[in-house]
């Protein structure tokens, strides 16, 4: 249901219900919150991939077999409400989120992708928010996201719409990073996760915190963040092992202190 790969320093999550398009079910929300709240407490963690099993789907949003049972409100709030804990919980990772788009991301599978920091779709992908064709919203907060990444215009054409994009589209859009070719987004993800091991984790872990709060705070709080970070990040060993590495013309070692 939730496969869980460990490559060094970096994870790898694979939703692997490809008989049900990669849906979330409940069973699949609980392993992914248990999973993520692991993570949130691993130092050593320097990356996640996110990607689905099989060929076709990457994430087909909320298991819709499964919804049919909901009857009340208080259910609907419950079972969403843990979902959109889990999607919380990936974008708040400390450490840069991939996701390795291997096929289709619909619905709540493209509101996943709009959580993680870098983005490779396989040029046979399709993204969309076909929800507005169903009489509803995206439930888990994708629309906010979707404003945040692309603006108002374009994401009001797409939610409003509801249409699939092609993963060009994506890229143009500026909600995929990179479009490559079928079945390499993985050998893609790996790449970039070994290209964000040159840069500090505690860098990392700060550039992201601010880049969030810019969406979130008025610019003078966000500068009073970035002024309180930087010393800290000044006089870490980190720096002051890149200091040293640059002087003696070799790569630094980094130990996210």
């Amino acid at each position: 249901m939730l496969d869980i790969k460990r490559i060094g320093d970096i994870e790898v999550l694979t939703i692997n219900r490809p008989q049900a398009g990669n849906s979330i079910s409940s069973d699949l929300t609980s392993a992914l919150i248990e999973n993520l709240e692991r993570l949130h407490k691993d130092n050593h963690l320097h990356a996640l991939i996110i990607t689905g099993s099989g060929k076709k789907f990457f994430c087909t949003g909320g298991d819709i077999k499964e919804y049919r049972g909901i009857k009340t409100p208080q259910n609907l709030n419950y079972h969403f409400d843990r979902t959109r804990k889990a999607m919380d919980l990936i974008e708040t990772l400390k450490c840069p989120v991939i996701s390795a788009i291997n096929g289709y991301a619909l619905g709540g599978g493209a509101e996943l992708i709009l959580c993680t920091d870098y983005r490779i779709a396989e040029n046979h992908s399709e993204i969309g928010w076909p929800q507005s064709q169903l009489g509803i919203i995206p439930a888990w907060n994708g629309i906010d996201r979707l404003v945040r990444d692309c603006g108002p215009r374009i994401a009001s054409n797409l939610l409003m719409t509801g249409k699939r994009i092609s993963a060009e589209a994506a890229e143009e859009f500026k909600i995929v990073d990179l479009v490559v070719e079928t079945g390499t987004s993985m050998e893609f993800a790996l790449e970039h996760a070994g290209v964000l091991k040159k840069s500090a984790p505690k860098a990392l872990k700060a550039t992201k915190e601010i880049i969030a709060a810019t969406s979130k705070y008025p610019y003078a709080e966000v500068r009073k963040q970035q002024h309180a970070i930087f010393p800290d990040l000044w006089f870490s060993k980190d720096h002051k092992e890149a200091e040293a590495a640059f002087a003696e013309k070799r790569a630094p070692i980094f130990k996210n202190k």
